[in-house]
């Protein structure tokens, strides 16, 4: 799913990796409406793919995923883009899988179930740090 806004240049680009179509579905819908370029794929190794393809601002994944698993894909993508900001959204939270979380480049876990609102709010703190282009 390709977001008609990654045309646009200067745009804040969102790769977004979830195994479930219904969160894909939801994070588009809600990143297009804050004027994000938002690219959907279900799995880490499509997330790979599209990492090396094109430049992204930001990497929403999810931890539990067929192929490669979110942890996997956020150490995979610090040798690809080592300054790539990472959200990992997981249900299974833990103080050690935080603390893993953020050494493999997280730079946010947030725990299912989420509100948009919350992840809107990262996004947007994140989108307002990002250094000119």
């Amino acid at each position: 799913m390709d977001d008609p806004n990654l045309e646009a240049g200067g745009a804040f680009h969102v790769l977004v990796a979830d195994d479930s179509q219904e969160i894909r579905e939801m994070l588009f819908e809600a990143l297009s409406s804050i004027r994000c370029a938002v690219t959907c794929v279900e799995d880490g190794q499509e997330a790979l793919a599209s990492l090396e393809a094109g430049p992204y601002d930001l990497l929403i994944t999810d931890y539990n995923m067929p192929c490669l698993n979110g942890m996997t894909l956020l150490r995979r993508t610090r040798a690809l883009a080592p300054r790539l900001a990472a959200i990992l959204i997981t249900g299974h939270t833990s103080p050690d899988l935080i603390d893993e979380a953020k050494r493999a480049g997280a730079t946010f876990v947030i725990p299912k179930p989420f509100s948009i609102p919350h992840i809107l709010s990262l996004v947007e703190f994140i989108r307002d740090r990002r250094p000119p282009v």
